[in-house]
């Protein structure tokens, strides 16, 4: 037994005995849970969760329905993950009690009792434990064996991070669990990738209800705006696709693969959270209120979204600015504008040309100009164009000074 359980173990003999927890003996995250479980009452003695009945339970679990749909791909790739070890894959409500839980036969069905859906994993109930405690610090956490604060739980090593919805409020948890007490060193990277990849599904829900906003609200975009949200959803079904190959790779020890295709796999779907926010912009119906806006990243971001249009179209898109530069306006028509003026500059250049889109900073002005020019093909019998000038409001409105939110770069991205 390593001295790090000896600390713990003696720890929780000294609460027993006196009710009071040294806090020189726990890392302070565990510091933290055993306290607020002692003061809610929870019984450190307790061999296993307490569970709701079985009617309370069903009717819980039809509730949270789209949670567990949503979350369900990626159990199975956290089991897969892994590998042959005792482990078991947990879904808990934003209450911590558990919805859903997959893993071994032995852990799930064995004859030692483990947590069921309808058991009751609040710290005030169950203790320092995976899924309670990342909820009440509402961030990853790990609780290595006898960490845990109830007796039942002490056999495993529990991993847990918060799942949130795309207003980053904390709609649920996302476990695992394993009898090996160094799982976490191998698991916790997938855990987190996959944690973020479904926080990505409820985006793509979002996407599904803003399309049909379109259709009923702007047929005439419908066409336009869905083979982008298809394109969007292509790119988090690859990074989806690198997550299931590095769990893979994890259960057959293979850990350096795995961490890179990992790597892949958050970049990924990092870059399709922020592309989705430009869609939801460009497929709202609502209008907002004007506020601080990258225009040169958001060019940039349109550039990146309309990659594929201009693959099949042949058609090579040049930027050019001397510096970023903040406009003031309103999101949804700065968007719709933007985009307009790329489409029709596309349909200008025809196959094979180019299009030039260039940012100015006018001095001594409140204006930043932008210039959208479309240079035909060499086969293209036109003339030339001239650029098309688009006029944007700098950062004051009503000549009042305006804050500006911190933007994220593109090489951020």
């Amino acid at each position: 037994m390593s001295p790090f359980n000896i600390d713990v173990l003696e720890a929780g003999r000294v609460y027993k005995s006196t009710g009071a927890i040294p806090s020189n003996m726990l890392r302070p995250t565990v510091y933290r849970a055993w306290e607020r479980s002692h003061l809610q009452g929870a019984n450190p003695c307790a061999l296993q969760a307490e569970t709701l009945s079985s009617i309370e339970t069903e009717r819980l679990v039809e509730q949270h329905s789209y949670l567990i749909d949503a979350v369900r791909p990626y159990f199975r790739i956290l089991s897969q993950a892994a590998g042959n070890e005792r482990h078991a894959v947990m879904l808990g409500d934003r209450q911590a009690i558990l919805l859903d839980v997959i893993g071994d036969e032995q852990t799930i069905h064995g004859s030692e009792p483990f947590p069921q859906p309808g058991s009751l994993l609040s710290e005030a109930v169950a203790g320092a434990n995976g899924i309670g405690t990342s909820l009440a610090e509402a961030d990853y956490i790990e609780i290595v064996a006898a960490e845990h604060f109830i007796e039942g739980f002490h056999p495993f090593t529990c991993q847990g991070i918060p799942l949130r919805n795309e207003k980053q409020e904390v709609i649920g948890v996302l476990s695992i669990s394993s009898l090996q007490q160094d799982a976490g060193k191998r698991l916790k990277e997938i855990l987190l990738c996959a944690s973020r990849a479904i926080e990505a599904e409820f985006v793509i829900a979002n996407l599904e209800r803003d399309i049909h906003l379109v259709l009923t609200s702007s047929p005439e975009d419908y066409q336009r705006l869905d083979e982008l949200r298809q394109d969007l959803i292509q790119a988090n079904q690859a990074g989806r696709l690198k997550l299931e190959v590095s769990s893979r790779m994890l259960a057959k020890n293979s850990i350096e693969h795995a961490k890179k295709l990992l790597q892949q796999a958050e970049q990924s779907i990092k870059i399709f959270r922020h592309r989705a926010k430009i869609w939801h912009n460009l497929a709202s119906s609502e209008t907002g209120t004007p506020e601080p806006l990258s225009l040169t990243d958001s060019i940039q971001d349109l550039v990146d979204i309309l990659s594929t249009e201009a693959a099949i179209r042949k058609i090579e898109v040049i930027t050019e600015w001397q510096e970023p530069v903040t406009v003031v306006a309103e999101p949804r028509s700065f968007f719709h504008r933007l985009l307009r003026y790329f489409l029709q500059a596309f349909e200008i250049a025809t196959q094979g040309g180019t299009v030039k889109i260039g940012v100015y900073s006018m001095l001594n002005s409140d204006i930043a100009q932008v210039s959208f020019t479309p240079l035909p093909g060499l086969n293209a019998d036109k003339c030339p164009p001239k650029p098309h000038i688009v006029n944007f409001t700098k950062t004051s409105i009503n000549n009042e000074p305006v804050k500006l939110k911190k933007t994220e770069s593109a090489d951020s991205r």
